[in-house]
């Protein structure tokens, strides 16, 4: 007697429950390739495409439109260039090798690229005439500026030193985006080590030494 099919459904398998998630990410990184390559005006469906080797109705599937790949595209390039923006320091942590963190963790190999900062550029062009990547800016530069000046309010406590913490971490910010920047048009004019140099050179007359290791 031949036995019945099972109709009951398939399980779902670990590697299956992955493909939708690697399938996203495969399309992010396509999106910023294409803002790499192309700017703005080239971050077309038809570039994404071909970029990541998959069909037109696969963006719409796991984002619903190429703005929201856009947004998507924004969040993963801030979570690679300022990833100290949602973190809590480690309890063992220093506030002055926290700070050492963020200025090597922003001038490393991975931050530092220029594929990365070309694509970073044209974000930074939409984003003040795109609401969605606006929102994003302020929230996420919001968390990174807040968690940078308790930092040094944290430090010059601990050295007996008076500092303006929100106005140095706004200064900060602004060199490490200028160095991105400068770095970006010519890399000739700036390396990771004269950047972070440079970094050290604003804080060290506030908040001393950031290297304590090399301070004593």
């Amino acid at each position: 007697m031949s036995r019945a099919p099972d109709s009951r459904p398939a399980k779902t398998t670990r590697a299956s429950r992955k493909v939708p998630e690697v399938r996203k990410r495969q399309l992010v990184e396509a999106a910023i390739a294409c803002l790499a390559k192309h700017g703005m005006s080239g971050f077309t469906i038809a570039n994404i495409c071909a970029e990541a080797g998959i069909s037109r109705g696969l963006i719409s599937h796991h984002f619903k439109g190429k703005e929201a790949l856009l947004v998507a595209a924004y969040e993963s390039l801030t979570a690679d260039l300022v990833p100290v923006a949602s973190e809590d320091p480690r309890s063992d942590e220093t506030p002055a090798a926290t700070l050492l963190e963020v200025i090597e963790r922003s001038f490393s190999e991975k931050a530092f690229k220029r594929s990365t900062l070309k694509a970073w550029l044209a974000l930074w062009g939409e984003t003040a005439g795109n609401g969605r990547l606006y929102a994003l800016h302020r929230k996420r530069y919001g968390s990174y500026h807040r968690r940078l000046g308790a930092t040094m309010a944290a430090l010059a406590e601990e050295r007996g030193r008076s500092v303006d913490h929100d106005r140095l971490a706004t200064m900060l910010i602004a060199l490490i985006d200028g160095l991105w920047l400068e770095w970006c048009i010519d890399e000739t004019r700036v390396s990771a080590k004269t950047a972070m140099a440079a970094c050290a050179a604003l804080l060290e007359p506030h908040l001393g030494p950031l290297d304590e290791k090399g301070s004593g």
